[in-house]
């Protein structure tokens, strides 16, 4: 009787579940049959249920964000940071004032599982905000084109492969390293005239300067066009634009990732959301119509057709949007990327030498340009960057919808339920890393002679670390992103040694991790 009903769980059951190991137990005996079937039910038996996962109660949730409770005030990283030290590496985030629940992991092969069963069309939620501001509030504008960050299934695959075939080709970003090294270099030249004289250090806004450098470099990649915020610093949709997207992600962070009753009433945030919301929109409209005026004006040139014009010849409402998206996404993003390697390449003046040893080689002169040849074999300088974003990342994690039912470390997490991966603090664990704490670009260098294409990879759990995500919903624009930050990162080398002599600066998580305390690195000239 225990026979049968054994093989009937194993039936019924392992088409749901994984049973690791089973294929190694011997089934052609009856004896091997009732022990793979013992195996089954023992497998299935060891899996908790989703309502055993721990986790605060939906009351002391909301209490311990009010004044007094333990997560008041606390940013994103170091309220997470608090849930993984009292629960352990998962626990539930109980959905409240109309918001799901969240499952928070710090496990890669928990990564792993949520990204492979992902599903055809993977689902990244959680910027309500900016799906109602899209869907409802402008729904005239965007005519249900709401953009590849907020939308989802077949609709967001559309419009994915349609921008895919402009932004994700290697030959396309390829185009464009001269272009955004000319606005590299004008921003090199701003950066020497706004030093202190006595000290020779940057100005302790030098993270706004990196904005304006940011913005300037995706609009010439979007939209073939230079907006002249360097000799025009008073421009007012450009301080427009730094000013409202600073709000824009405090309170995008504020109203999709902590207690907010926005979705019931038109709370005070919410309302300075939309403001701002409206500001950029109507800024970088103004912005996009002059690139596609551009677009239109210039001459017939398919081998050289920008980012902007193939957008516009699959369709120009994708255009628009993916441009202003772009704009949206593409500027704090980088900037925060750029301070990473900057400040790491500051503390380690070892390493800081020799990467310029590999940039003089490239750039002997002064003068000399960067090209899509000399700028293809930088290994140490890709090295250098990997290393920064994983010790000070962009962002706090991925986060996917369950393409189906799983089990995650013990704990089945049915179909449809939101997970977080805190792929920050697991990059930064020595179990994945050695020397975790240590700035170390060599990690990522292949041994000569070897056969190993990335020691971290060939060591750590792939799925650790992962700046720009993964799958068919990683971050479109990170060929570019890359492409900036290199180019910035090399003329700033061949000008300058770079110092930082300050307290480390404190860097804020709000959706997007940046510095939030003055930025003063010490920039001498380099003679020659």
């Amino acid at each position: 009787m225990l026979l049968k009903s054994s093989l009937f769980l194993r039936n019924s059951v392992s088409k749901i579940f994984l049973i690791r190991g089973i294929q190694k137990v011997h089934t052609s005996t009856k004896e091997g049959q009732y022990a793979a079937a013992t195996a089954a039910t023992l497998e299935v038996d060891s899996i908790r249920q989703y309502d055993e996962i721990p986790g605060p109660s939906r009351i002391n949730f909301v209490t311990s964000f009010m004044p007094g409770g333990k997560f008041y005030k606390k940013d994103f990283f170091d309220f997470l940071a608090a849930v993984r030290h009292e629960y352990g590496d998962i626990s539930k985030l109980p959905g409240i004032f109309g918001r799901r629940d969240a499952i928070l992991v710090y496990d890669p092969e928990a990564y792993k599982t949520v990204f492979q069963t992902q599903g055809a069309y993977p689902i990244r939620r959680g910027l309500d905000t900016m799906v109602y501001y899209r869907s409802v509030h402008k729904k005239d504008f965007y005519q249900g084109v709401v953009g590849i960050a907020v939308d989802q299934g077949p609709s967001w695959w559309d419009f994915r492969q349609k921008v895919n075939a402009a932004m994700m080709k290697p030959q396309i970003t390829r185009k464009y390293v001269p272009a955004v090294d000319e606005v590299t270099q004008d921003f090199v030249k701003r950066l020497h005239s706004l030093r202190d004289k006595n000290t020779m250090e940057t100005p302790a806004d030098f993270y706004a300067e990196l904005n304006m450098w940011a913005l300037e470099s995706i609009a010439q990649i979007t939209m073939d066009t230079r907006l002249g915020i360097f000799e025009n610093t008073s421009n007012e949709n450009m301080h427009t634009i730094m000013k409202d997207l600073k709000v824009f992600f405090e309170y995008t962070f504020k109203l999709n990732f902590m207690p907010s009753l926005w979705k019931y009433f038109p709370t005070s945030n919410y309302r300075k959301l939309t403001q701002s919301t409206d500001n950029l929109l109507q800024a970088i409209e103004h912005y996009v119509n002059i690139g596609i005026k551009k677009v239109k004006e210039s001459s017939d040139d398919a081998e050289n057709e920008g980012v902007l014009k193939k957008l516009l010849e699959i369709d120009p409402k994708v255009a628009t949007i993916m441009v202003m998206d772009s704009l949206f996404a593409g500027v704090d993003t980088t900037s925060s990327a750029a301070f990473a390697v900057l400040y790491c390449l500051a503390k380690n003046p070892d390493k800081q030498e020799k990467l310029r040893e590999a940039v003089l080689k490239i750039l002997p002169e002064k003068s000399s340009p960067l090209t899509t040849e000399n700028m293809s074999n930088m290994p140490y300088l890709r090295a250098c960057i990997k290393e920064a974003l994983r010790v000070y990342p962009v962002t706090f994690g991925n986060f996917r919808t369950t393409g189906q039912d799983i089990t995650l470390m013990g704990y089945h997490i049915p179909k449809g339920t939101d997970v977080v991966m805190g792929n920050q603090v697991s990059q930064m664990e020595e179990k994945y890393f050695d020397r975790a704490s240590e700035f170390l670009p060599e990690r990522w260098i292949r041994p000569e002679n070897s056969k190993i294409t990335c020691p971290v990879t060939a060591s750590t759990h792939p799925f650790t670390y992962l700046p720009f995500g993964f799958g068919t919903r990683m971050c479109v624009g990170r060929r570019f992103a890359e492409m900036e930050v290199e180019s910035l990162v090399c003329r700033l080398l061949r000008m300058y040694h770079i110092e930082w002599r300050h307290p480390e600066p404190k860097i804020a998580s709000m959706a997007i991790n940046m510095p939030v305390s003055d930025l003063k690195f010490r920039m001498t000239d380099i003679e020659k």
